[in-house]
């Protein structure tokens, strides 16, 4: 396999009407570009100035494509670039080997009829995948098709973090019914996993739906179905997501009531012993006084008849709250 040593150009690729495919370096990147009747791919890395300088100087790349491809801006979105081109960001889950795999990246992409231009400042998954397969191409490769494409991929990869949080939430649960008291620091980390993953997914949901019901024009019929069954596939993604983040939910609220159940039990049984007590330390209270005329003073059997009467105060306040059924 050729291995790209400019960091200019991550992948490249362009595939002939006939369907032959074949890798891009950058010096070949503009001539494929300009040659007619095919379709080229290209993945940037716009952290490198060169690059950056590059897409600036490109004559035929729509203004909104080339802010799309260079703005620091994260935000999903999708737009009009040109006279039939799409331009926008997409969110990506950063590649395996970054320090935190589940954080999201945007994926800043242009295409129109003959071509895809994505660029990223982080590596990431889903284009990684779609570089992968393109090296084993299983048909005619299309502009919309191969978008697709990237769209299945971007599913997986938001697939795979949902179902490990899925997993999670089983192993949170079976704490929390074991001991309420465990599980709070999982059950967090999944929370906010969770939430993370909605924020970016929920508005790509709504863009990609946008899409799919007005795709562009020029797009083949087979193109616009692979498309919508792509788009049906993240919100399918989207709803599975909705349904943990719910699970979760409801585990903090099952974990909230369990420990609100002991809470009130273990303040019910302090306040059965502290009633019970109550008189006892009354009597301790009264026999204790360092005053004259203290009952049983002077009497060898006086100790002795004050636990009796302690415990006999506590035997009747008992008794007491039993008949009342407090207890």
């Amino acid at each position: 396999m050729f291995t790209f040593h400019d960091p200019r150009l991550i992948c490249g690729f362009q595939a002939s009407e006939t369907g032959d495919v074949r890798r891009l370096d950058w010096e070949t990147v503009d001539a494929a570009l300009a040659s007619p009747g095919s379709f080229v791919w290209i993945h940037l890395d716009v952290t490198d100035l060169r690059v950056q300088k590059w897409l600036e100087e490109q004559p035929d790349l729509p203004v909104p494509a080339r802010d799309a491809l260079l703005d620091d801006d994260e935000l999903v979105r999708l737009r009009e670039a040109g006279d039939d081109g799409l331009a926008g960001v997409l969110s990506d889950l950063h590649h395996d080997f970054e320090d935190d795999p589940s954080a999201v990246g945007a994926l800043r992409i242009f295409f129109d009829e003959r071509r895809v231009v994505t660029a990223r400042r982080h590596p990431l998954q889903a284009t990684d995948r779609l570089r992968r397969e393109m090296d084993r191409p299983t048909g005619k490769v299309r502009s919309l098709n191969l978008v697709a494409d990237l769209l299945q991929h971007l599913a997986d990869a938001f697939l795979g973090l949902v179902k490990e949080a899925t997993h999670d939430l089983d192993a949170v649960e079976a704490a929390i019914l074991d001991d309420a008291a465990r599980g709070a620091a999982d059950l967090g980390r999944v929370r906010r996993l969770l939430a993370r993953l909605r924020r970016h997914l929920g508005p790509q949901r709504l863009v990609l739906g946008r899409l799919a019901a007005r795709p562009p024009k020029w797009a083949p019929e087979d193109d616009v179905a692979a498309l919508r069954d792509a788009v049906a596939r993240i919100d399918s993604v989207g709803h599975d997501l909705d349904l943990a983040q719910e699970r979760a939910r409801q585990l903090q609220d099952e974990r909230a009531a369990i420990l609100a159940e002991i809470t009130n039990r273990n303040l019910y049984v302090l306040s059965i012993v502290t009633a019970v007590f109550l008189p006892m330390t009354l009597v301790t209270g009264v026999f204790g006084m360092n005053v004259g005329g203290v009952p049983g003073v002077e009497s060898p059997h006086g100790f002795l008849w004050t636990m009796v009467l302690m415990a006999g105060t506590g035997l009747a306040t008992y008794v007491f709250l039993k008949v009342t059924r407090i207890v």
